[in-house]
């Protein structure tokens, strides 16, 4: 049955693309509006963990196919078969190899963006897309939601979902003007050099073995990062430096070889290999999302880095954007919510359920980053304790169930109107934050009625 509202969607980045793709699934009107003249990424490699790509067929099984269609892997390169399964290879200051991390089943998977959202754009009919409309003001009233352009045009729609990106016009709307002032994004202490090798170069820079197997590099104040991609045809590769200060108002500054090496000149020869085949680069200033207090506000919503834009040190962005949109999809697709109205409580559950989890994201990458960088509390450069605080820091991330994961106090999970037996399961399922696929399934719920009994926020019709 066809929804009783309609739904746009402001950006069309893989975020916008992702969610418009499970929406229509669920025979939901949606139109996506994006700024640009057409859709497009910015960036280069896109990696997403085990729990994201868990969430891509239960979004619109054609998301997954797509994704599986795109991706390197480890065992694109011959005679590395055996690492189909690893995430990466953590390598010292003096190039030794401190561990390897296993991501399980999926490993480490990394597709280019471009590549990625081109395929996405065939999902999308091409009457549900309006290019060249860059957002400057939502107006909620009786009839629901009016979009007010930079072009001068006008939009309706009952229901609206930002995918605007960390610059978000859409978080304007859901966030008081006092909270808002103080959400725009802020320096995270750290910046950048990016570039694409091709393979033959790469292998020039750090061998065979460093080349095909994707690679962090610690360092004392510094780290790096390499993968391939383009069916190992090519390597990412990005170099990262602590500094507390950012000058100037831009975000990316030309950089010179001079940079590279001043910055990276106490590493090992891995490093030094990768600063000798790297042109001329860029610094790019690594901005991250303040904690807000609501991702949604009546029938407005905001999703991936309009909501929580993080730091890359994790490897999460994109995965977090995709788990926004399959806990969306689901309510919304839910036979019970059939008019705009329905969304208000849909949207309260949404934020419920993904803020905490998201937001440990973006705390925890930034962690994450003084960890590569030797200098986390507690850790520093004790090898027992990096490699104990890399298992423990990113297993709750990659080995979160989709379909039952809940991160809310006091009550995890409840099948039962009774308080008490609520709060009895909630101890029981929800010791260690984490709810179960067989949990659910054994009560037969779907993902909508656990976020329903979870925030306890539905409103009955």
């Amino acid at each position: 049955m066809t929804k009783q509202f309609t739904v746009a969607i402001i950006g069309g980045g893989i975020g916008g693309l992702t969610l418009a793709a499970g929406l229509l699934k669920r025979n939901i009107p949606v139109t996506i509006y994006e700024a640009a003249p057409l859709f497009q990424e910015v960036g280069l490699g896109l990696s997403i963990g085990p729990a994201a790509h868990r969430a891509l067929p239960l979004i619109e099984p054609a998301l997954r196919r797509i994704y599986d269609s795109l991706i390197t892997t480890h065992a694109d390169s011959p005679g590395f078969e055996r690492f189909r399964e690893t995430w990466c290879e953590v390598v010292t200051p003096d190039d030794q190899v401190l561990m390897e991390l296993k991501a399980r089943p999926s490993g480490q998977t990394t597709v280019r963006r471009a590549d990625f959202l081109d395929a996405l754009v065939a999902l999308i009919p091409p009457e549900r897309a309006e290019f060249g409309k860059r957002l400057v003001r939502l107006v909620e009233g009786d009839e629901g939601v009016r979009l007010e352009f930079e072009d001068g045009t006008t939009a309706h729609a009952d229901v609206v979902i930002g995918c605007d990106g960390i610059r978000s016009t859409v978080k304007r709307f859901v966030l008081s003007e006092e909270e808002h002032a103080r959400a725009t994004p802020r320096y995270s202490g750290m910046y950048g050099y990016r570039t694409v090798l091709d393979m033959p170069d790469m292998v020039a820079a750090v061998g065979e073995h460093r080349a095909r197997v994707t690679t962090l590099y610690l360092g004392k104040g510094v780290y790096g990062v390499s993968y391939p991609i383009a069916r190992a045809q090519q390597a990412n590769v990005g170099l990262y430096v602590l500094r507390k200060e950012w000058e100037g108002e831009e975000w990316v500054r030309p950089a010179g070889k001079e940079d590279l090496r001043r910055d990276f000149a106490h590493l090992g020869g891995f490093v030094q290999g990768l600063v000798d085949h790297m042109p001329d680069s860029q610094q790019w200033a690594i901005f991250e999302h303040p904690s807000i207090s609501t991702y949604a506000r009546s029938r407005v919503a905001i999703l991936g880095d309009a909501a929580h834009a993080s730091t890359p040190h994790m490897g999460a962005g994109a995965g977090q954007a995709i788990e926004d949109a399959h806990v969306l999809v689901e309510l919304l697709g839910d036979p019970r919510v059939m008019r705009a109205r329905d969304v208000v409580a849909a949207f309260k559950a949404y934020d419920a359920v993904r803020r905490p989890r998201s937001q440990r994201v973006v705390t925890s990458s930034k962690e994450q980053a003084d960890l590569l960088c030797l200098c986390l509390d507690g850790v520093g450069a004790d090898e027992d304790k990096l490699r104990g605080a890399f298992e423990e820091r990113l297993r709750w991330l990659w080995d979160g169930d989709v379909v039952g994961e809940v991160e809310r106090d006091p009550v995890m999970l409840g099948f039962s109107s009774r308080q008490d037996e609520r709060l009895e399961l909630a101890r029981t399922l929800g010791a260690t934050h984490t709810v179960t696929t067989a949990a659910v399934a054994d009560r037969g719920q779907s993902l909508a009625d656990v976020v329903r009994e979870v925030t306890g926020v539905w409103a009955p019709r």
